[in-house]
């Protein structure tokens, strides 16, 4: 998928992980603000995610989905999902495996294994939305 692949351009301008984690928790800061508080609630709540997050699916087909966590960078994470499925047909996440995608999007070996459990189950998420 394009937008996945343009995801990981960008993250490979980044020459350092430092640099990387610092793209995160700007994306981060701007989910922060773009996520409607009356929606953080026990349906939108992802579960195994190291720190509280949520993701609003909107819609299914095609895929709209707003995200959020407490910490910046998991909403940074959060936030990549937006950018790579919003807009997309459902079809575009149905078979994707969530460690393909974290390593599509160049996040492996860059985020804890901590962090990427709650992007996991954001996927799954997406994934079972009818």
């Amino acid at each position: 998928m394009n937008k996945i692949k343009e995801i990981s351009n960008t993250l490979d301008l980044f020459p350092t992980n430092m640099m990387r984690l610092e793209y995160l928790v700007d994306l981060g800061k701007k989910s922060q603000k773009n996520y409607p508080e009356e929606e953080r609630k026990e349906e939108n709540f992802i579960h195994g995610c190291s720190s509280h997050a949520w993701i609003l699916l909107i819609n299914s087909d095609p895929i709209q989905i707003n995200t959020v966590s407490d910490s910046v960078i998991v909403s940074g994470l959060l936030y990549m999902l937006e950018m790579a499925f919003n807009g997309e047909p459902k079809s575009s996440i149905d078979n994707y495996d969530p460690q393909e995608l974290i390593t599509d999007l160049g996040l492996g070996g860059h985020i804890s294994s901590q962090r990427l459990r709650g992007f996991d189950v954001a996927i799954k998420m997406m994934q079972n939305r009818k």
